[in-house]
Parts: structure tokens; sequence; C-alpha cells
């Protein structure tokens, strides 16, 4: 029975990934002139014609389009989580903590920024019904405090509780993400200790270990580059704990002057060979090509069950992030040229 699980979720995803976004896709989306074209084309394609089939193309909003993706990505990923087998559906349910981490972030940017129209999504009724949290009482917080009261009792509680003594205006957004991701990683190498032993769970410690290494470089780019930040608070917004870089090359790249010079450890790291040809001009996405490389290898070429999960997982999200990318670039009226590069595929 496992062996016929296993090989229901390899085929199921390596068939959904089948009708992932192409390039000629992308180039079609990019030219779109507003939403409305862009959730016409979306309703031609396999992947995204039933999450669509009921919105109006005339009426749709950035913030209810960007959703819509999410909430079909949920859909997607759903389809997988349910062919688990009871001994391990705890590690194929990492993708609900990241859901859960992502509604409270949501929360936090609604609560920094009331005007604002990003909202709680319309998520699908498995969630409400598993989430660790009342949604409705989280998406209706207005302070941190009524934020930690909504997540009494969840394991989320001890991870808020130590950024929710603030006003609105003094909401340490970056510790608390960071806070939330570390959650993340811990649940995620817990899961694999639990359930795994041998080369798969090596394996998979390296598959997550390298996402962390990944997240700390652009988190060192970004905290140097847009917030000018001292070494101490880079330093406590790494995750740590998981950190392949040995601490001279932590502290190397966070002593850098320049932000772009982290452009040069990665080219000569031992991910470079994930890369490609392509001219690179930020460092985010120099990362995403090597995490988008790494996950479409093992999607084409591996077998075993939670790398192929872990694989597609990582690639569907690089589809929704490229999605929102052209939202926005059309949002602020960019031209096709100037979305493209933007874009992993």
């Amino acid at each position: 029975m496992a062996n016929f699980t296993g090989n229901a979720i390899v085929a199921k995803a390596k068939a959904m990934f089948g009708q992932r976004l192409k390039e000629k896709d992308y180039l079609e989306l990019i030219k779109k002139k507003n939403l409305s074209e862009v959730v016409g084309y979306l309703k031609t394609l396999p992947s995204y014609q039933t999450a669509f089939e009921s919105i109006s193309e005339q009426l749709i909003r950035r913030s209810q389009l960007e959703h819509v993706i999410k909430e079909n990505n949920f859909n997607v990923m759903l389809r997988l989580i349910k062919f688990a087998t009871l001994k391990d559906a705890s590690f194929y349910e990492l993708y609900l903590v990241k859901m859960a981490s992502d509604l409270i972030l949501d929360a936090i940017r609604s609560i920094i920024s009331p005007e604002d129209d990003t909202i709680i999504p319309n998520v699908p009724a498995y969630f409400l019904t598993h989430a660790p949290f009342d949604i409705k009482r989280v998406s209706e917080a207005k302070t941190m405090k009524e934020l930690l009261g909504a997540l009494e009792k969840t394991p989320y509680y001890k991870v808020i509780a130590p950024f929710s003594m603030v006003d609105n205006e003094n909401i340490r957004y970056v510790e608390i993400e960071n806070a939330l991701e570390v959650f993340y990683y811990d649940s995620a190498f817990k899961r694999i200790d639990d359930n795994y032993k041998g080369r798969i769970r090596e394996d998979l410690r390296t598959i997550f270990m390298t996402r962390i290494e990944l997240s700390n470089i652009i988190k060192i780019y970004r905290l140097k580059r847009f917030y000018r930040a001292s070494p101490d608070v880079i330093r406590e917004n790494l995750i740590r704990q998981y950190s392949r870089i040995s601490e001279q090359q932590m502290n190397e790249l966070i002593e850098l002057d320049d932000p772009n010079a982290i452009l040069k450890y990665l080219e000569k790291s031992s991910l470079a060979r994930f890369t490609d040809r392509s001219e690179y001009v930020y460092v985010e996405y120099y990362a995403d090509r090597i995490r988008y490389n790494l996950s479409k290898r093992y999607m084409y070429y591996s077998t075993i069950v939670p790398k192929v999960y872990s694989s597609f997982l990582f690639l569907r999200e690089i589809e929704v992030e490229n999605l929102i990318n052209i939202i926005e670039g059309i949002r602020y009226q960019l031209q096709p040229v100037e979305i493209q590069p933007m874009l992993i595929y």
C-alpha cells in the first residue's frame, strides 16, 4: 500500500508539473495590458481553468486575483497531500504550516497598513477547519495584542508573544517574519527526522539546508541594501542553527561594504552549477534560479516521494511568485522587457 501511495504522489506531482506555466505562457502574460486580460489568459490554461471559471474578468481586483492564485496553489498541493499515508502525513502537511505563517504575516501587514487592500484570503474549507487558529479572529485583529489573543493555545503563540507588546507604529515585521521562518524550519527538520532514515533523511535535510543558505544570503543582501542594517542586526535575523555556511564565511558576507558583492560569493559557491548563462542583476533572482534548477532536477530524475514532493512544492511557490510579479508589473505599467527579468522559468 505504501508503494502504491508513493507512486501515486510521484505520478500526480510529475503530471501537474507538466501543466506548469511554460515560457510561451509567461511571454503572453507579460504582454497583457490589464488584470482582465491576465484573467482571460489564465482561464485558457488547464491548471487555472477551474480556479478562474467563476471569476469575472471585468470586476477582478489585484488583491482578489492574487488570492485566487494562492488558493489555487493550495488546492493543487492538497491534491497531493491526500495521497499521503498516515505514517508520514506530518511531513506533507508542512505546506499547511507555511500557509498558516503566511496568513499571520498577512494579518500583521493589515495591522501596519489598514488602508492596504491586502486581506486574509478566502481559503478553502479544508484549511478553515484544519487551521491551528481561528482565521476570522486573526484576520480581524487590529493590534498585535489582539492577534496574540487569536493565537492563544496554538504553537504560534510563543512565536508572536515576544513582539506583541508594541503599538502599531513599532511592529518589528522583519523580526517576526524571521521568527516564523525559524518555526517553519524547526517543524520541517523535526518531521524529516521523525519520518525518515538513512539517505532519504540526509537528502531531505540537504534540500532544506540549501534553501536556508539561499534565504540567509538574500536576507543579508536586503538588510544591507534597503535597511542599511548593522552587522549585529543582520546576524539576529539569520537562521543559524541549520546553516551550512561557516561562521567565517557568514561574517565575511555580513561585513561586505557593497551588497552586490554577495553575488560573487554565489558565483563561486558549490551551488553555482545550478545556474545558467543568464545575466544576474539581483541576488534574489540568482538565488531563486538556483532553487528552481535544483528542484527541477529532482522533478525530472528522482522517484523518491518526499524529494519529489518537496521539489514540486518549491516549484509551485516560484510559479506563484512569477504571477504576482507579473501582476505588480502590470499595476505599475512596466513594459514586458522590464517584467521578464523578474521571472524564473
